[in-house]
């Protein structure tokens, strides 16, 4: 049994991980998390000595100022692996990075040195992390106006607003059930390897430190998102109609409609 712990387990992607870790109670001991661990730094060590492995999604994605985003999600960063070094804790950390790494913005910013403040912890502890670089994430109960244009679209719909495009370029996407499944497969994947070399005694064959590009799922325009959306809303609520659904993504977008 793996004993997983996850920040941020209140937010998004956080409480569909938590859910789904439930569902297999043989598998996975889930130990609790709450955010007022990082305001008390001995619940923060208690918490890291629990885990095998820490899935690291607790971050600032919104803020009128981007140093506060910047500077909050670093000193979380930070607040983690402090408790591990004082712990002499070793859990695998999996962390949560995003595609806007590549973007000239302090969130983007925030994220690729928070990965590669773990690699070095990695490095000097021998311990093992898997940064996820991951696209756009869509799903039920998403955050309007924090959790991607998808969750503000279906609020705003459903709540009779009028939505508005800023930018309608392309957007990739990934649904957080399948999200979820990425991240679980990578912790089983490296139990298994850590498995191996304990069987052979050898000490190097895990690999300590690893960042996976996780694929999106699905690729669309920000115009044909909205009015895709726009026809759930037609169809569904005015002449009670369930639309066409016969694409995975057809049948997530639905479920993220009804949710948001």
């Amino acid at each position: 049994m793996i004993k997983i712990g996850i920040t941020g387990q209140a937010g998004f992607v956080g409480t569909h991980l938590y859910n789904t870790l439930g569902l297999q109670p043989e598998k996975f001991e889930r130990i609790p998390f709450e955010d007022d661990f990082f305001q008390d730094e001995m619940k923060l060590k208690d918490f890291v000595q629990s885990c095998d492995a820490i899935v690291h999604l607790a971050a600032m994605n919104r803020h009128n100022d981007p140093e506060v985003i910047y500077n909050t999600n670093i000193r979380l960063v930070r607040q983690l692996i402090q408790a591990c070094e004082d712990t002499r804790s070793t859990p695998h950390i999996l962390f949560s990075s995003s595609t806007q790494e590549e973007r000239d913005n302090l969130y983007g910013k925030s994220k690729k040195e928070g990965r590669e403040l773990f690699e070095q912890w990695a490095q000097r502890n021998h311990a093992h992390f898997t940064g996820l670089i991951i696209p756009n994430v869509f799903g039920p109960f998403g955050h309007p106006y924090y959790n991607y244009v998808v969750a503000t679209f279906c609020h705003q719909l459903t709540h009779n607003e009028n939505p508005k495009i800023e930018v309608d370029g392309e957007v990739k996407l990934i649904y957080v059930g399948e999200l979820v499944k990425e991240i679980i497969s990578n912790i089983h994947l490296l139990r298994v390897a850590q498995s191996k070399t304990l069987c052979n005694t050898v000490q190097n064959s895990v690999q300590h430190c690893e960042t996976i590009h996780l694929p999106h799922t699905s690729t669309i325009k920000v115009s044909a998102l909205l009015s895709k959306l726009q026809q759930y809303k037609s169809n569904y609520f005015e002449k009670g109609e369930i639309p066409n659904l016969d694409t995975p993504f057809d049948r997530n977008l639905w479920n993220t409609f009804l949710c948001n």
